[in-house]
């Protein structure tokens, strides 16, 4: 990943935080991969988008023909709402987080394991002696990457939010704080994808097995928090239970940017903001940890 331009950039640069991190963007910036996944994440957003907004129709217009349409109709009773609708909005603000930071997450494992694949990791920390200088640098340069992914899917789901919500006969204003909070929620989620993946990648050096690993923590940790937790109810029938799969990282980001709860029994937004600062914070200190004590090939 680290090209020949960008390693001039680092040692011409100099070391200081900031320049080590214009150094660490370039290194990103220099290589096809990131635009190859903002393209996949922009697809993918659309595509997310697309589906939330069909979900959100049939929520307002029941069907006719459906099973239990007196439910049906008092929860559009109760989409319609203020608070309903701004509910809504949030969803539609939000639309494609659930696979888009997985891109996130994927690019902050590439930026570290790119450099072991290449074998270019001895030169950099030869430029820059200061392994955990080099990873911050890298952190904070991950979490840019992972704002404008972010940028991106909002900036999309605004302006297609903007016209779905009038098309449905509903307003609210997208600056009302339930949204901006969900919107803000979701920035944080991204850049907290993007240092997880950093932070795992660290802890396993490999590529393959850094983007399995995260693939199997995103996906699997969600299935396996859910069949676990909903087993333990069977025998132990108290509300928590059902919320406890929160500690898996994926519903963990779902629940920190749905307003009210993300499902029955969620706890509120802050609970999944602390499980993911947890997540982040742990990778990326045993990561540094590990950097500075391993050999660098």
């Amino acid at each position: 990943m680290l090209d020949s331009p960008a390693l001039d950039a680092a040692r011409s640069t100099g070391t200081t935080p900031l320049r080590l991190v214009r150094a660490e963007i370039m290194k990103i910036r220099t290589t096809s991969t990131w635009w190859l996944f903002l393209i996949g994440f922009t697809v993918f957003t659309a595509l997310a988008l697309t589906s939330n907004g069909f979900s959100h129709h049939f929520q307002l217009y029941p069907q006719q023909d459906i099973p239990d349409r007196a439910q049906a109709l008092a929860q559009a009773a109760q989409a319609r709402t203020p608070s309903g609708v701004a509910a809504i909005a949030a969803s539609m603000m939000t639309s494609g987080q659930f696979l888009g930071v997985l891109f996130v997450l994927l690019l902050g494992i590439l930026v570290v394991t790119n450099e072991f694949a290449h074998q270019t990791a001895t030169a950099t920390f030869l430029t820059v002696p200061r392994r955990a200088a080099v990873i911050m640098a890298k952190l904070a340069a991950t979490a840019c990457f992972g704002a404008l992914f972010w940028l991106v899917a909002t900036v999309l789901d605004g302006v297609v939010t903007a016209f779905y919500l009038h098309s449905q006969h509903v307003s609210t204003p997208l600056t009302g704080w339930t949204v901006v909070r969900s919107v803000l929620l979701n920035l944080l989620a991204f850049v907290l994808w993007a240092v997880f993946g950093l932070g795992l990648g660290t802890l396993i050096r490999s590529q393959v097995g850094s983007i399995i690993a995260g693939i199997v923590v995103y996906l699997g940790g969600l299935a396996a928090a859910e069949l676990l937790f909903h087993a333990i109810y069977y025998f132990y029938r108290e509300g928590w239970v059902l919320g406890a799969p929160v500690i898996a990282p994926s519903v963990a980001a779902t629940v920190m940017i749905t307003p009210g709860r993300a499902f029955p029994h969620a706890p509120p937004q802050w609970a999944g903001l602390a499980v993911m600062v947890g997540y982040a914070l742990v990778l990326t200190v045993g990561g540094i940890v590990l950097t500075l004590r391993r050999d660098v090939p």
